[in-house]
């Protein structure tokens, strides 16, 4: 007798870890910002919270300039120019 395995589409798995990673990930963050909280006490965090997020937006706000120089570079490798300029 053959037994039939429940066959789940992979996008579903996919999607299902995605959701289920992030469940996981906001319960860390809630229990660290107790733990946090309870070691360095109220004003001492709401300091490491605030670098933490300049730090954070700071990453974030590159303007593409990593990204644009990597194409422009490619571009001009492609052209054989120079780009040491820009190095």
């Amino acid at each position: 007798m053959k037994v039939q395995l429940l066959k789940i589409p992979s996008h579903l798995i996919v999607a299902g870890s995605s959701w289920l990673s992030k469940i996981i990930i906001a319960g860390v963050q809630l229990a660290s910002i107790s733990y946090l909280i309870s070691i360095l006490g109220e004003e001492k965090y709401a300091i490491f919270s605030l670098l933490t997020g300049l730090l954070v937006w700071c990453s974030a706000v590159d303007f593409g300039i990593g990204t644009g120089l990597q194409n422009y570079i490619s571009e001009c490798r492609a052209k054989n120019k120079s780009y040491d300029a820009y190095i």
